[in-house]
């Protein structure tokens, strides 16, 4: 395939819609909606409790203590649910801030998508995806490419789909605000190539988990949410991880889940050289959203025949 000055899907498919949305969504990681109480391993309680009257400081580095204990992430044994579309077979792998890999196919067809990240760029990949190709950009010019547009999250932020948040410096962070059900909220406001994004957190006001998080636009417009329920001590890491993602993503319609099992930390890799290197998929040809010539919109209107 030749690579066109406009790169036009011929009628993307629900499937591909899913895949888009997934990259764009799994940087913002959040968790369950429903207050969290007595989720235990065996008699070890979740390991992170909130003070009365917690200050934004104290929620921030109870957090950041939660995340920072995972160094390395592994679901070998992942289910992608998605409404109207077959369960499919997934494996999550995961080395913050940017290293992230998620793999899905089936017993019959074989991988269906591959969405990742490395030090240096990510990449989308979807089987059913008209035209065939391999989507990748740069983390370096990712402000500058059409894929913000097309994954309005950066890929530093993958880790947060599967609980490891972060509030970062650069961002500016205001709460806690108690809500009527006892959970706590901190409103961040995110500086974004496209102006500014808005970020709402919400925390279990007892164990200190982060229990959603829901991304808007600087005029409120609400870009995504993501949850995550079934929190587990994790013996090796001794953190608190989520067993089950729910994303939304209102602009699409589209929902999915993903459910977790089976997870090991801080555990090397038995090929890491693999696992983070973008892969090449025959037929599939590699196409740069950073080439200006790259351009991901609708197919432009027919001209009426004369």
């Amino acid at each position: 395939m030749t690579v066109h000055s406009r790169l036009r899907p011929r009628g993307p498919s629900r499937g591909s819609l899913f895949a888009l949305l997934v990259i764009c969504l799994a940087s913002s990681g959040a968790t369950c909606p429903q207050v969290l109480r007595g989720y235990q391993v065996g008699t070890m309680p979740l390991p992170r409790a909130l003070p009365p009257q917690a200050t934004l400081d104290q929620i921030i580095a109870g957090v950041h203590d939660n995340t920072q204990r995972v160094r390395s992430y592994m679901a070998p044994q992942a289910v992608l649910v998605v409404p109207g579309v077959p369960r499919l077979s997934a494996q999550v792998a995961c080395e913050p801030p940017r290293r992230f890999r998620l793999r899905a196919q089936t017993s019959v067809t074989g991988s269906e998508l591959d969405i990742g990240s490395n030090d240096d760029l990510f990449w989308l990949w979807i089987r059913r995806h008209q035209p065939p190709v391999m989507l990748f950009c740069r983390h370096d010019q990712y402000a500058q490419s059409s894929a913000r547009r097309l994954l309005p999250l950066r890929a530093d932020w993958m880790p947060e789909l599967l609980g490891l948040v972060n509030f970062r410096s650069e961002d500016r962070h205001e709460g806690p605000f108690t809500l009527p059900d006892g959970r706590l909220e901190i409103r961040s406001r995110i500086t974004a190539p496209d102006g500014e994004l808005l970020k709402s957190t919400i925390l279990d006001g007892t164990t200190g988990l982060v229990v959603e998080q829901h991304l808007f636009t600087g005029a409120g417009e609400r870009l995504a949410s993501v949850r995550t329920s079934k929190h587990r001590v994790d013996p090796q890491s001794g953190a608190a991880l989520p067993r089950l993602v729910e994303v939304s993503w209102p602009a699409s319609g589209i929902e999915f889940q993903l459910e977790l099992a089976a997870i090991t930390t801080n555990m090397p890799t038995t090929d890491p050289g693999q696992l983070w290197q973008m892969p090449a998929y025959e037929g599939y040809e590699p196409v740069d959203l950073a080439d200006p010539s790259v351009v991901i919109g609708p197919p432009p209107a027919q001209q009426p025949t004369p």
